[in-house]
């Protein structure tokens, strides 16, 4: 069977099991025998940090790979927090090769105890029905609490929710305290230049997280990120 068709079906096996515009995480997991996301493939992409999840998608665009990495190198009792996260996208060609799309890469301050992706939080929605997914990731800084643990309580730390939309980055970044005027959210440019609908999704989206207790996010403006630079 050429190299070509052995590829096309190996994409079809993954994008099978995800279904199309999935929203759940869970449900885009990859298969784990696709042969473009072997450790080499992925090396030979670029992807630098070890590997924490592989999630497939198709739109009207293609079909796509999302891969999350951890450095994980701050064990702690209970978690396993890192130094450094990244996440790539790339486009799967017919052949099975990977073209990235895009790709960011943060780093634990030197105040926070470590930081890693909440993955029970990554979403892969269409939303402004445009045809494309946009992709929804979560990644959560940890305060300390003594030398040798962390502080997991919903009202300390901060929490970056990234999402793309048509190529373009938008950032929400969340610092919360127990007192009110400890906690900020905001959001870059591109937030803001999102269809209503979008920006109503992921205002939604921490008015959930809040009241789940997932992050204490500030809730002065109805969830409402303020600008950059805003006071």
């Amino acid at each position: 069977m050429p190299l070509q068709t052995l590829a096309l079906a190996a994409l079809a096996l993954l994008f099978a099991a995800s279904g199309h515009a999935q929203i759940k995480a869970e449900k885009n997991a990859c298969l784990a025998y696709a042969p473009f996301l072997s450790a080499d493939a992925l090396k030979k992409a670029g992807v630098e940090l070890p590997v924490f999840k592989r999630y497939c998608y198709e739109d009207r665009s293609g079909g796509y790979v999302l891969v999350l990495g951890e450095k994980q190198d701050l064990p702690f009792p209970g978690e396993l927090l890192s130094s450094a996260i990244e996440a790539s996208l790339f486009k799967v060609g017919s052949s099975g090769v990977l073209a990235r799309q895009w790709s960011i890469r943060d780093f634990a301050g030197k105040e926070d105890a470590g930081v890693n992706f909440r993955s029970k939080l990554a979403e892969f929605r269409d939303l402004d029905a445009d045809g494309l997914i946009d992709p929804i990731l979560v990644y959560r800084f940890f305060a300390p609490d003594g030398v040798d643990s962390f502080n997991n309580d919903h009202f300390s730390g901060g929490i970056k929710i990234i999402a793309f939309h048509q190529g373009r980055k938008v950032a929400i970044h969340a610092i919360t305290g127990n007192l009110d005027g400890e906690r900020k959210t905001t959001a870059n440019a591109n937030f803001f230049a999102l269809p209503r609908s979008a920006r109503q999704y992921l205002v939604k989206k921490m008015a959930g997280m809040y009241r789940a207790r997932q992050f204490g996010f500030d809730n002065s403006y109805e969830f409402v990120p303020r600008k950059v630079g805003a006071r």
